[in-house]
């Protein structure tokens, strides 16, 4: 059983910087007869051989079943539960159910600048095509909740399904990289991690001390930590400073030389040259420039 709509956008929603062209769900039953479904208009559907070519962005996610998908290069993936496959605009691509399991799948596809901007400014790898998430209620709910307001078709719809669309990457991103299962045990190191890390800041605390606290060996530890934050450990204490000195400034009329010497910084000086380095601006100056009154 389907349920979709297939949409259309004016300039307006184009300004918005995403617009959604299509959401949809479908139950597909193991044995099934034909995939896509019948009933899909004639630019979305595609033999299975012959693949297909769109100009928007699609997020398909399967909760339930597998199947495979297929690029230009031919090699097959495997689509468990839970999987998202993320295909960019202009890229060959086929995908099925097994015919043993059927599956569940549920779609949206968008454009605009905004989500170009996602995979062409270095913050998301545009060849990366399947994440591993989960079978995840709040990204199903997004799903079913952008398939309501498509549904409707209410003035201002599109803004409201170009935040769902927004919300459905972001926790596939999340999930995708700490996993459903809480339990997960690499996570919880990375979070109690965290939690030394905000603690003991201001105290020099260094990575083989958390290292050693946490039980890991250091080098496994310096990679698993950038692997799940991103950053390295210097940068994150260094977020953590600023962070204190931009409240420092806005809520105290501490000195400069003050707020250096409790962020543990050698000098004013040097304080204040990393901090308008990562700012633009000096401390003195960012101080003035955001408190009124």
């Amino acid at each position: 059983m389907e349920n979709f709509k297939y949409l259309v956008s004016n300039k307006k929603d184009l300004l918005w910087g995403i617009v959604v062209d299509n959401v949809g769900s479908a139950d597909i039953p193991s044995g099934y007869d034909s995939y896509p479904p019948a009933g899909h208009p004639e630019n979305y559907c595609f033999a299975q051989d012959n693949g297909r070519i769109l100009d928007n962005y699609q997020f398909i996610y399967i909760s339930r079943g597998q199947g495979t998908c297929f690029f230009q290069s031919g090699k097959k993936t495997l689509l468990l539960p839970g999987t998202m496959l993320i295909i960019p605009p202009y890229t060959w691509h086929s995908y099925a159910p097994d015919i043993k399991t059927g599956w569940h799948e549920h779609w949206i596809g968008l454009r605009g600048l905004d989500v170009d901007n996602w995979f062409h400014n270095g913050c998301l790898d545009i060849t990366r095509r399947v994440f591993l998430i989960g079978v995840c209620e709040d990204v199903l709910s997004y799903y079913r909740r952008a398939q309501e307001i498509a549904m409707e078709e209410k003035a201002g719809y599109q803004q409201v399904l170009a935040g769902l669309a927004n919300a459905i990457l972001s926790l596939a991103l999340y999930h995708g990289t700490s996993g459903c299962d809480v339990k997960n045990k690499d996570w919880l190191l990375i979070r109690n991690a965290h939690e030394l890390m905000r603690d003991n800041y201001l105290d020099g605390i260094t990575p083989r001390e958390v290292a050693r606290r946490l039980q890991l060996e250091y080098g496994a530890f310096q990679k698993m930590f950038r692997e799940y934050t991103n950053v390295s450990f210097k940068h994150y204490i260094m977020e953590l400073k600023l962070q204190t000195a931009r409240s420092l400034l806005m809520n105290t009329d501490w000195s400069i030389a003050k707020i250096a010497e409790y962020l543990r910084y050698k000098s004013a000086v040097y304080f204040s040259s990393l901090f308008k380095f990562y700012m633009g601006v000096p401390p003195s100056v960012y101080r003035t420039a955001y408190i009124v009154g």
